[in-house]
């Protein structure tokens, strides 16, 4: 097998970028993550990276690219940092790096809460929880739909429970404020699509979208 290679000396020499081989040689990445890394480092070092942009120069769709730089970001290529108007988050900022970063945390197995599925079915789990007596986002959430419906939310099944904790940590390690999840709370059931009871799990599938770049 051969690789042909432009020639990128002389004068005529097209624009090319210089990537260390440590990088797109990584193995802990995909192929699909070092593609990414390597069109970002293509661009001016203060352009400014947003998903719908990376949408428009790629086949990949919103989620194959979002899970690319949950991949970077895990590794130390990428850093996200919150820009807030008001307490209110209205955008992101990226940091791209060459080489991996070090001090930044290495999170095993990341569960995105787009992939909570409700369970309807499991008779195994018999001990329901109140969804108020977790932690405070979903005590944010039961006290809406209450005034939504006029009662709690419905119980859920431990394992239920448990997708609802990796999902609120996610929003955590996002950055969500209280504030910015309870108005897309108030938004989601005031405006509820048909066939939405309001529980918890389709609004958790259909808004991490809401809350991230």
């Amino acid at each position: 097998m051969t690789t042909y290679r432009v020639n990128k000396q002389g004068e005529t020499a097209p624009a090319f970028t210089r990537v260390l081989n440590e990088s797109l040689q990584d193995t802990r990445l995909s192929f699909k993550a070092r593609g990414l890394l390597a069109y970002m480092l293509s661009k001016p070092d203060n352009f400014k990276f947003h998903i719908d942009e990376l949408i428009k120069h790629a086949t990949d769709g919103k989620d194959s690219i979002r899970a690319g730089m949950k991949e970077l970001e895990k590794w130390g290529y990428l850093k996200r940092y919150s820009i807030k108007e008001k307490g209110k988050i209205v955008s992101w900022v990226l940091d791209v790096y060459e080489k991996p970063k070090s001090g930044f945390p290495q999170l095993e197995n990341p569960t995105l809460i787009t992939n909570v599925k409700e369970i309807t079915n499991d008779k195994d789990l018999k001990d329901y929880l109140f969804l108020s007596a977790e932690d405070r986002y979903s005590q944010i959430y039961n006290t809406i739909y209450h005034k939504k419906f006029g009662k709690d939310h419905p119980k859920v099944t431990m394992k239920q429970m448990e997708q609802i904790r990796e999902g609120i940590a996610d929003l955590h390690e996002i950055g969500v404020t209280e504030e910015d999840y309870t108005e897309a709370v108030e938004k989601h059931l005031e405006n509820l699509p048909r066939k939405n009871d309001g529980k918890i799990f389709p609004f958790l599938k259909a808004h991490m979208r809401h809350f991230v770049l």
